[in-house]
């Protein structure tokens, strides 16, 4: 349902452009077009539009989270300004003789944004946070769930309502949610799917040896509502492999294969591609970038780390220097490997504008050109953190099944993983991109990562 919402955003957005395009063509020409002039501009405003669905999901236009937030208007007029410079960029980079897009231009990025902020507004309206929703009933009760329905609570927008559990265990009381409806006995199941209209069941594994359990579950099977299980739901909302499904069997069958020629080809061109577009980015950056880490703070200007990559092979990887140098190597740590922390006195001010724009990972080009890393991989880590962390967490070096990546989706989803528990949601995200990564995913990460990028959001 949030993918479906979603597309609704982005069809009216399109349709907003279109009757903008229109509008602009006619006060240009102060006449109603007819179909050849419209058709020779749309030719190439067409590319212009999807140009611009592409800077609005850049932008979180089409995060349902954000549709209420109080900087959404605010969000849009950066996004109409940026999608004018790209409309200005890609008429210069693809100049046509038969039309003078400039007029038409300014007034289809006005009239388009405006049109797509009444269409939010209306949106709001007709579907919002209460329309076209997903109604969701949980059997069985697990801390899976708990986390699910504290989601489902706190952000509406996504297209899923919990309205019934049902808790065979006795482990909860009704009063520990009271905007559902809890029942302990079985025989509620079905009475409940059709007084709450239900759609989905979601289901907790440790309930599939229990026979009673699966006698009602059979009985649906002719009934109108789908069935899911636990683990496929929390991944879909959470964007997680759920930690009680770490297991043997489990690893085996999700991430084993993990060799796919024509994918792993096609991302190396990129990388090598990537890489040669950071090293020029760098050598055109470097005179300012040198100057400002050398001005503020003593020390190297570069500054490399060991990192365990895939296979556990140990690398050396190169970044500029964000922290003061506080040791002999020319690193920040006094008393051996530490997690960096949100508002870490030992940033420097230059450092943290490195590292809120990603500059300070340029150098990895060179990491990038040699193999020892790709674009779009879990994030790589310490070999001192790493021993650390699988004392607690004995899958942690399931991560090292692949390439370790400059970004990732946990890198897009998660800032600073200083304990133990953010740890353990990294790991969730890595298996989860592991277990899923493709050419679409991929995109979905390097889009997030230039809104990073842009609105200056890196850690």
């Amino acid at each position: 349902m949030y993918r479906f919402k979603q597309l609704i955003l982005l069809g009216g957005d399109l349709i907003a452009f279109f009757c903008a395009f229109l509008l602009s063509l006619s006060l240009r020409n102060f006449d109603i077009p007819d179909i050849e002039k419209v058709t020779s501009n749309l030719s190439l405003f067409f590319f212009v539009f999807l140009l611009w669905i592409v800077i609005n999901y850049i932008n979180g236009l089409y995060d349902l989270k954000l549709i209420h937030a109080e900087d959404r208007y605010k969000r849009i007029f950066g996004t109409a300004l940026f999608s004018f410079i790209a409309g200005v960029a890609f008429f210069y980079i693809l100049p046509s003789r038969n039309i003078t897009p400039k007029t038409i231009l300014v007034l289809t990025v006005i009239f388009g944004y405006v049109f797509a902020a009444g269409w939010r507004g209306l949106y709001n309206i007709l579907i919002g946070d209460k329309k076209l929703k997903t109604r969701i009933l949980f059997l069985g009760y697990t801390k899976e769930v708990k986390e699910l329905l504290d989601i489902l609570k706190k952000e509406p927008n996504i297209g899923y309502q919990a309205c019934v559990l049902i808790d065979p265990e006795h482990i909860i009381k009704s009063q520990d949610h009271p905007n559902i409806d809890v029942y302990h006995n079985l025989t509620a199941l079905r009475p409940s799917i059709t007084t709450n209209h239900i759609n989905t069941i979601v289901t907790s594994p440790h309930l599939d040896e229990k026979a009673d359990v699966m006698r009602e579950m059979y009985e649906l099977l002719f009934w109108p509502v789908n069935i899911v299980d636990l683990t496929s739901f929390y991944e879909t909302i959470t964007g997680r492999i759920p930690p009680a499904t770490f297991s043997e069997s489990w690893f085996i069958k999700n991430i084993r294969n993990t060799e796919r020629p024509v994918y792993n080809k096609f991302r190396r061109l990129f990388d090598i591609f990537s890489a040669m577009c950071f090293g020029i980015i760098f050598l055109v950056l470097s005179p300012l970038l040198i100057l400002g880490i050398k001005y503020t703070s003593k020390g190297p200007v570069f500054f490399k780390q060991k990192r365990i990559g895939e296979g556990e092979t140990i690398f050396w990887m190169y970044k500029l220097r964000t922290m003061y140098a506080l040791s002999e190597d020319g690193s920040a740590e006094t008393k051996g490997a530490e997690f960096a922390k949100k508002d870490d006195k030992r940033i420097t001010w230059v450092g943290k504008f490195l590292r809120k724009t990603r500059l300070d990972e340029l150098p990895q080009a060179w990491n990038l050109l040699k193999g020892d890393i790709t674009l779009i991989g879990p994030r790589p880590e310490r070999p001192e953190i790493v021993e650390k962390l699988m004392e607690q967490m004995p899958y942690y070096p399931l991560r090292h099944t692949v390439k370790p990546g400059i970004t990732g989706w946990a890198a897009v989803h998660q800032h600073y993983t200083d304990t133990l528990e953010t740890s353990l949601q990294k790991l969730q995200y890595d298996l989860f991109y592991i277990k899923n990564r493709s050419f679409i995913m991929d995109l979905s990460i390097v889009l997030k990562t230039i809104r990073v990028v842009l609105r200056g959001m890196g850690q």
